[in-house]
């Protein structure tokens, strides 16, 4: 599969997160998978947003924490 670079999104070393962006004014961040499909997670806050990239594993973390807590609309 080609790897498609989109405008403003940060590259994850992750088995099923291709990358990332963070809109902090609107508290949302962009996750787009390997597979195409792109989502919003909405009140993500800066703080949220960094233990994010911190994790040791952005996809588990996305699973258990995002998925869990916050509103994702599916966008692509």
């Amino acid at each position: 599969m080609s790897h498609h670079s989109y405008e403003g999104f940060t590259p994850l070393d992750s088995d099923h997160l291709d990358g990332v962006k963070y809109n902090g004014m609107q508290r949302r961040l962009t996750v787009r998978f390997k597979n195409g499909y792109v989502y919003e997670v909405h009140g993500v806050t800066q703080e949220k947003y960094q233990d994010f990239m911190d994790a040791p594993s952005q996809g588990e973390h996305y699973h258990q924490i995002f998925k869990a807590n916050h509103h994702i609309e599916r966008v692509r």
